[in-house]
């Protein structure tokens, strides 16, 4: 009987992997998430028109003018330790990756050892050496390497995604955090303000009391108005120091207190070029994920259907074992071994089809979660849209109101001096003129806030 050599042997099982390799067809990821996206309905425009219609800018520095703000996000980026996590999830699966890829190479051992024997009575020992090379190989007949390879590289961008998207939610935290905390001093300037015009009316109710131009009850209006006003400054400041705090937290400065803020609001462009609802799909980094997801998910499920077929493997390895450690590696001492291994599961009790059905249902709950992403987008980019319209309708009516206050409020404080009114009247005016320049400052920091969450809802800077 003819012996097949190990050379032939290794030709016929390279020429036979190959044509044996047939994975199970599936539906194509990408094109449910073509009939995913389809089913949605998504809006062809934005609500809003032609005029946030065009290229969204790819970095911060494209929205906000402001060097000082810019500099804080970076700070933070580099110093946040919340995205500490994050990073090691990319390097984790980025460690995951090359594991799924050394399937596809052969494993090599080599090992070397050295045993003496002899018998009790004369304690002859006999010296023996040995020295083996082992090599084994895994045919990727069904896909089932393939497979888990392209799961481990959608878990990486889905991974990498998810860090861009934490890095474009800090850098969004700073700047509303920033503009709140200038917006807190503002307050407090206002509060002191209202605070130093209370004294100065009580200083009048005073003399004109003393003079017994005014009775008690005024008086006592005035004091009240005066304890009232320094309560609202110890909660400005109060809200200031809480502000500051979130800042230096997200610097990773906290507790050192070594934050300040300018005067000036920063400078965030009117109108954040919004695009097309299409070109939401390729920026936010959550649809992103999802999209990834969803094919990983996909990739899983094809690697658990390989599973129900039979594996085959080339195993082969040279070795010697010898008296004299010299003639380890002599040719005439070398051994030859080459086997192959074909292994199946006859039955496993229906483990595999219930595992390649909650493969496939997990397929299906990833496509499900993508739709809702997209959807969530959409709906977001369309709210922050309606966000920075209704507050540019709203800044003219919001400074007449306040304009106005101060305007009634400064007659009114000529007719109390010429006695053609009470102080109730002036204390009335008065806070209605600090209410309406309280939410004069709101307003402008909501303006600037909704730009800066409309620009994070678009996916941030994708640079």
């Amino acid at each position: 009987m003819n012996k097949l050599s190990p050379a032939l042997a290794l030709a016929l099982v390279t020429l036979f992997a190959p044509a044996c390799t047939t994975t199970e067809k599936t539906a194509a990821p990408a094109s449910l998430i073509a009939q995913e996206t389809g089913a949605l309905n998504a809006p062809d425009a934005w609500a809003f028109g032609p005029e946030v219609d065009g290229v969204v800018a790819d970095t911060w520095a494209g929205v906000i003018s402001d060097d000082a703000l810019l500099a804080l996000m970076e700070e933070a980026l580099a110093a946040n330790p919340s995205l500490r996590a994050s990073a090691e999830s990319v390097r984790r699966s980025e460690a995951f990756l090359r594991q799924s890829r050394s399937g596809l190479l052969p494993s090599v051992g080599a090992s070397a050892g050295a045993t003496g024997s002899s018998d009790l009575e004369e304690f002859d020992l006999t010296e023996r050496y040995s020295a083996s090379l082992d090599a084994s190989w895994e045919a990727d007949l069904w896909g089932a390497i393939r497979s888990d390879i392209l799961a481990s590289e959608y878990d990486l961008q889905s991974a990498q995604a998810v860090y861009r998207a934490s890095r474009e939610s800090l850098a969004a935290s700073v700047a509303r955090a920033y503009v709140f905390a200038i917006d807190a001093r503002h307050q407090v300037d206002l509060a002191r303000a209202t605070l130093t015009a209370q004294e100065e009316t009580l200083r009048i109710v005073n003399v004109r009391y003393d003079l017994g131009a005014v009775d008690r009850r005024e008086q006592v209006l005035a004091e009240s108005d005066v304890a009232s006003a320094r309560d609202s400054l110890e909660l400005a400041l109060a809200s200031q120091r809480s502000a500051i705090r979130a800042m230096e937290v997200l610097l990773g400065r906290y507790p050192n207190g070594t934050m300040t803020v300018p005067d000036a609001l920063p400078v965030v462009v009117d109108v954040v070029l919004a695009g097309q609802p299409a070109d939401l799909l390729r920026r936010r980094p959550d649809v992103l994920s999802a999209e990834a997801n969803v094919r990983a998910a996909f990739a899983n499920t094809a690697l658990t259907k390989a599973s129900r077929w039979p594996s085959l493997s080339l195993s082969g390895g040279i070795s010697s074992a010898t008296s004299e450690i010299g003639d380890v590696l002599d040719p005439a001492a070398l051994a030859l071994s080459l086997g192959l291994r074909l292994a199946d599961t006859l039955f496993d009790g229906g483990l595999t089809d219930a595992r390649i059905e909650a493969a496939e249902a997990s397929g299906q709950i990833a496509l499900a979660n993508y739709g809702s992403a997209v959807l969530d987008a959409y709906a977001d980019v369309e709210g922050r849209l309606d966000d920075v319209e209704t507050l540019r309708n709203r800044s003219a009516f919001v400074e007449t109101a306040a304009a106005n206050a101060r305007e009634t409020l400064q007659l009114a404080e000529i007719q109390y001096k010429e006695g053609a009114i009470d102080l109730l009247d002036v204390l009335t005016f008065r806070q209605r003129s600090f209410q309406a320049d309280r939410t004069l400052l709101s307003l402008r920091r909501s303006e600037i806030e909704s730009r800066i969450t409309l620009y994070l809802a678009l996916g941030g800077a994708i640079e």
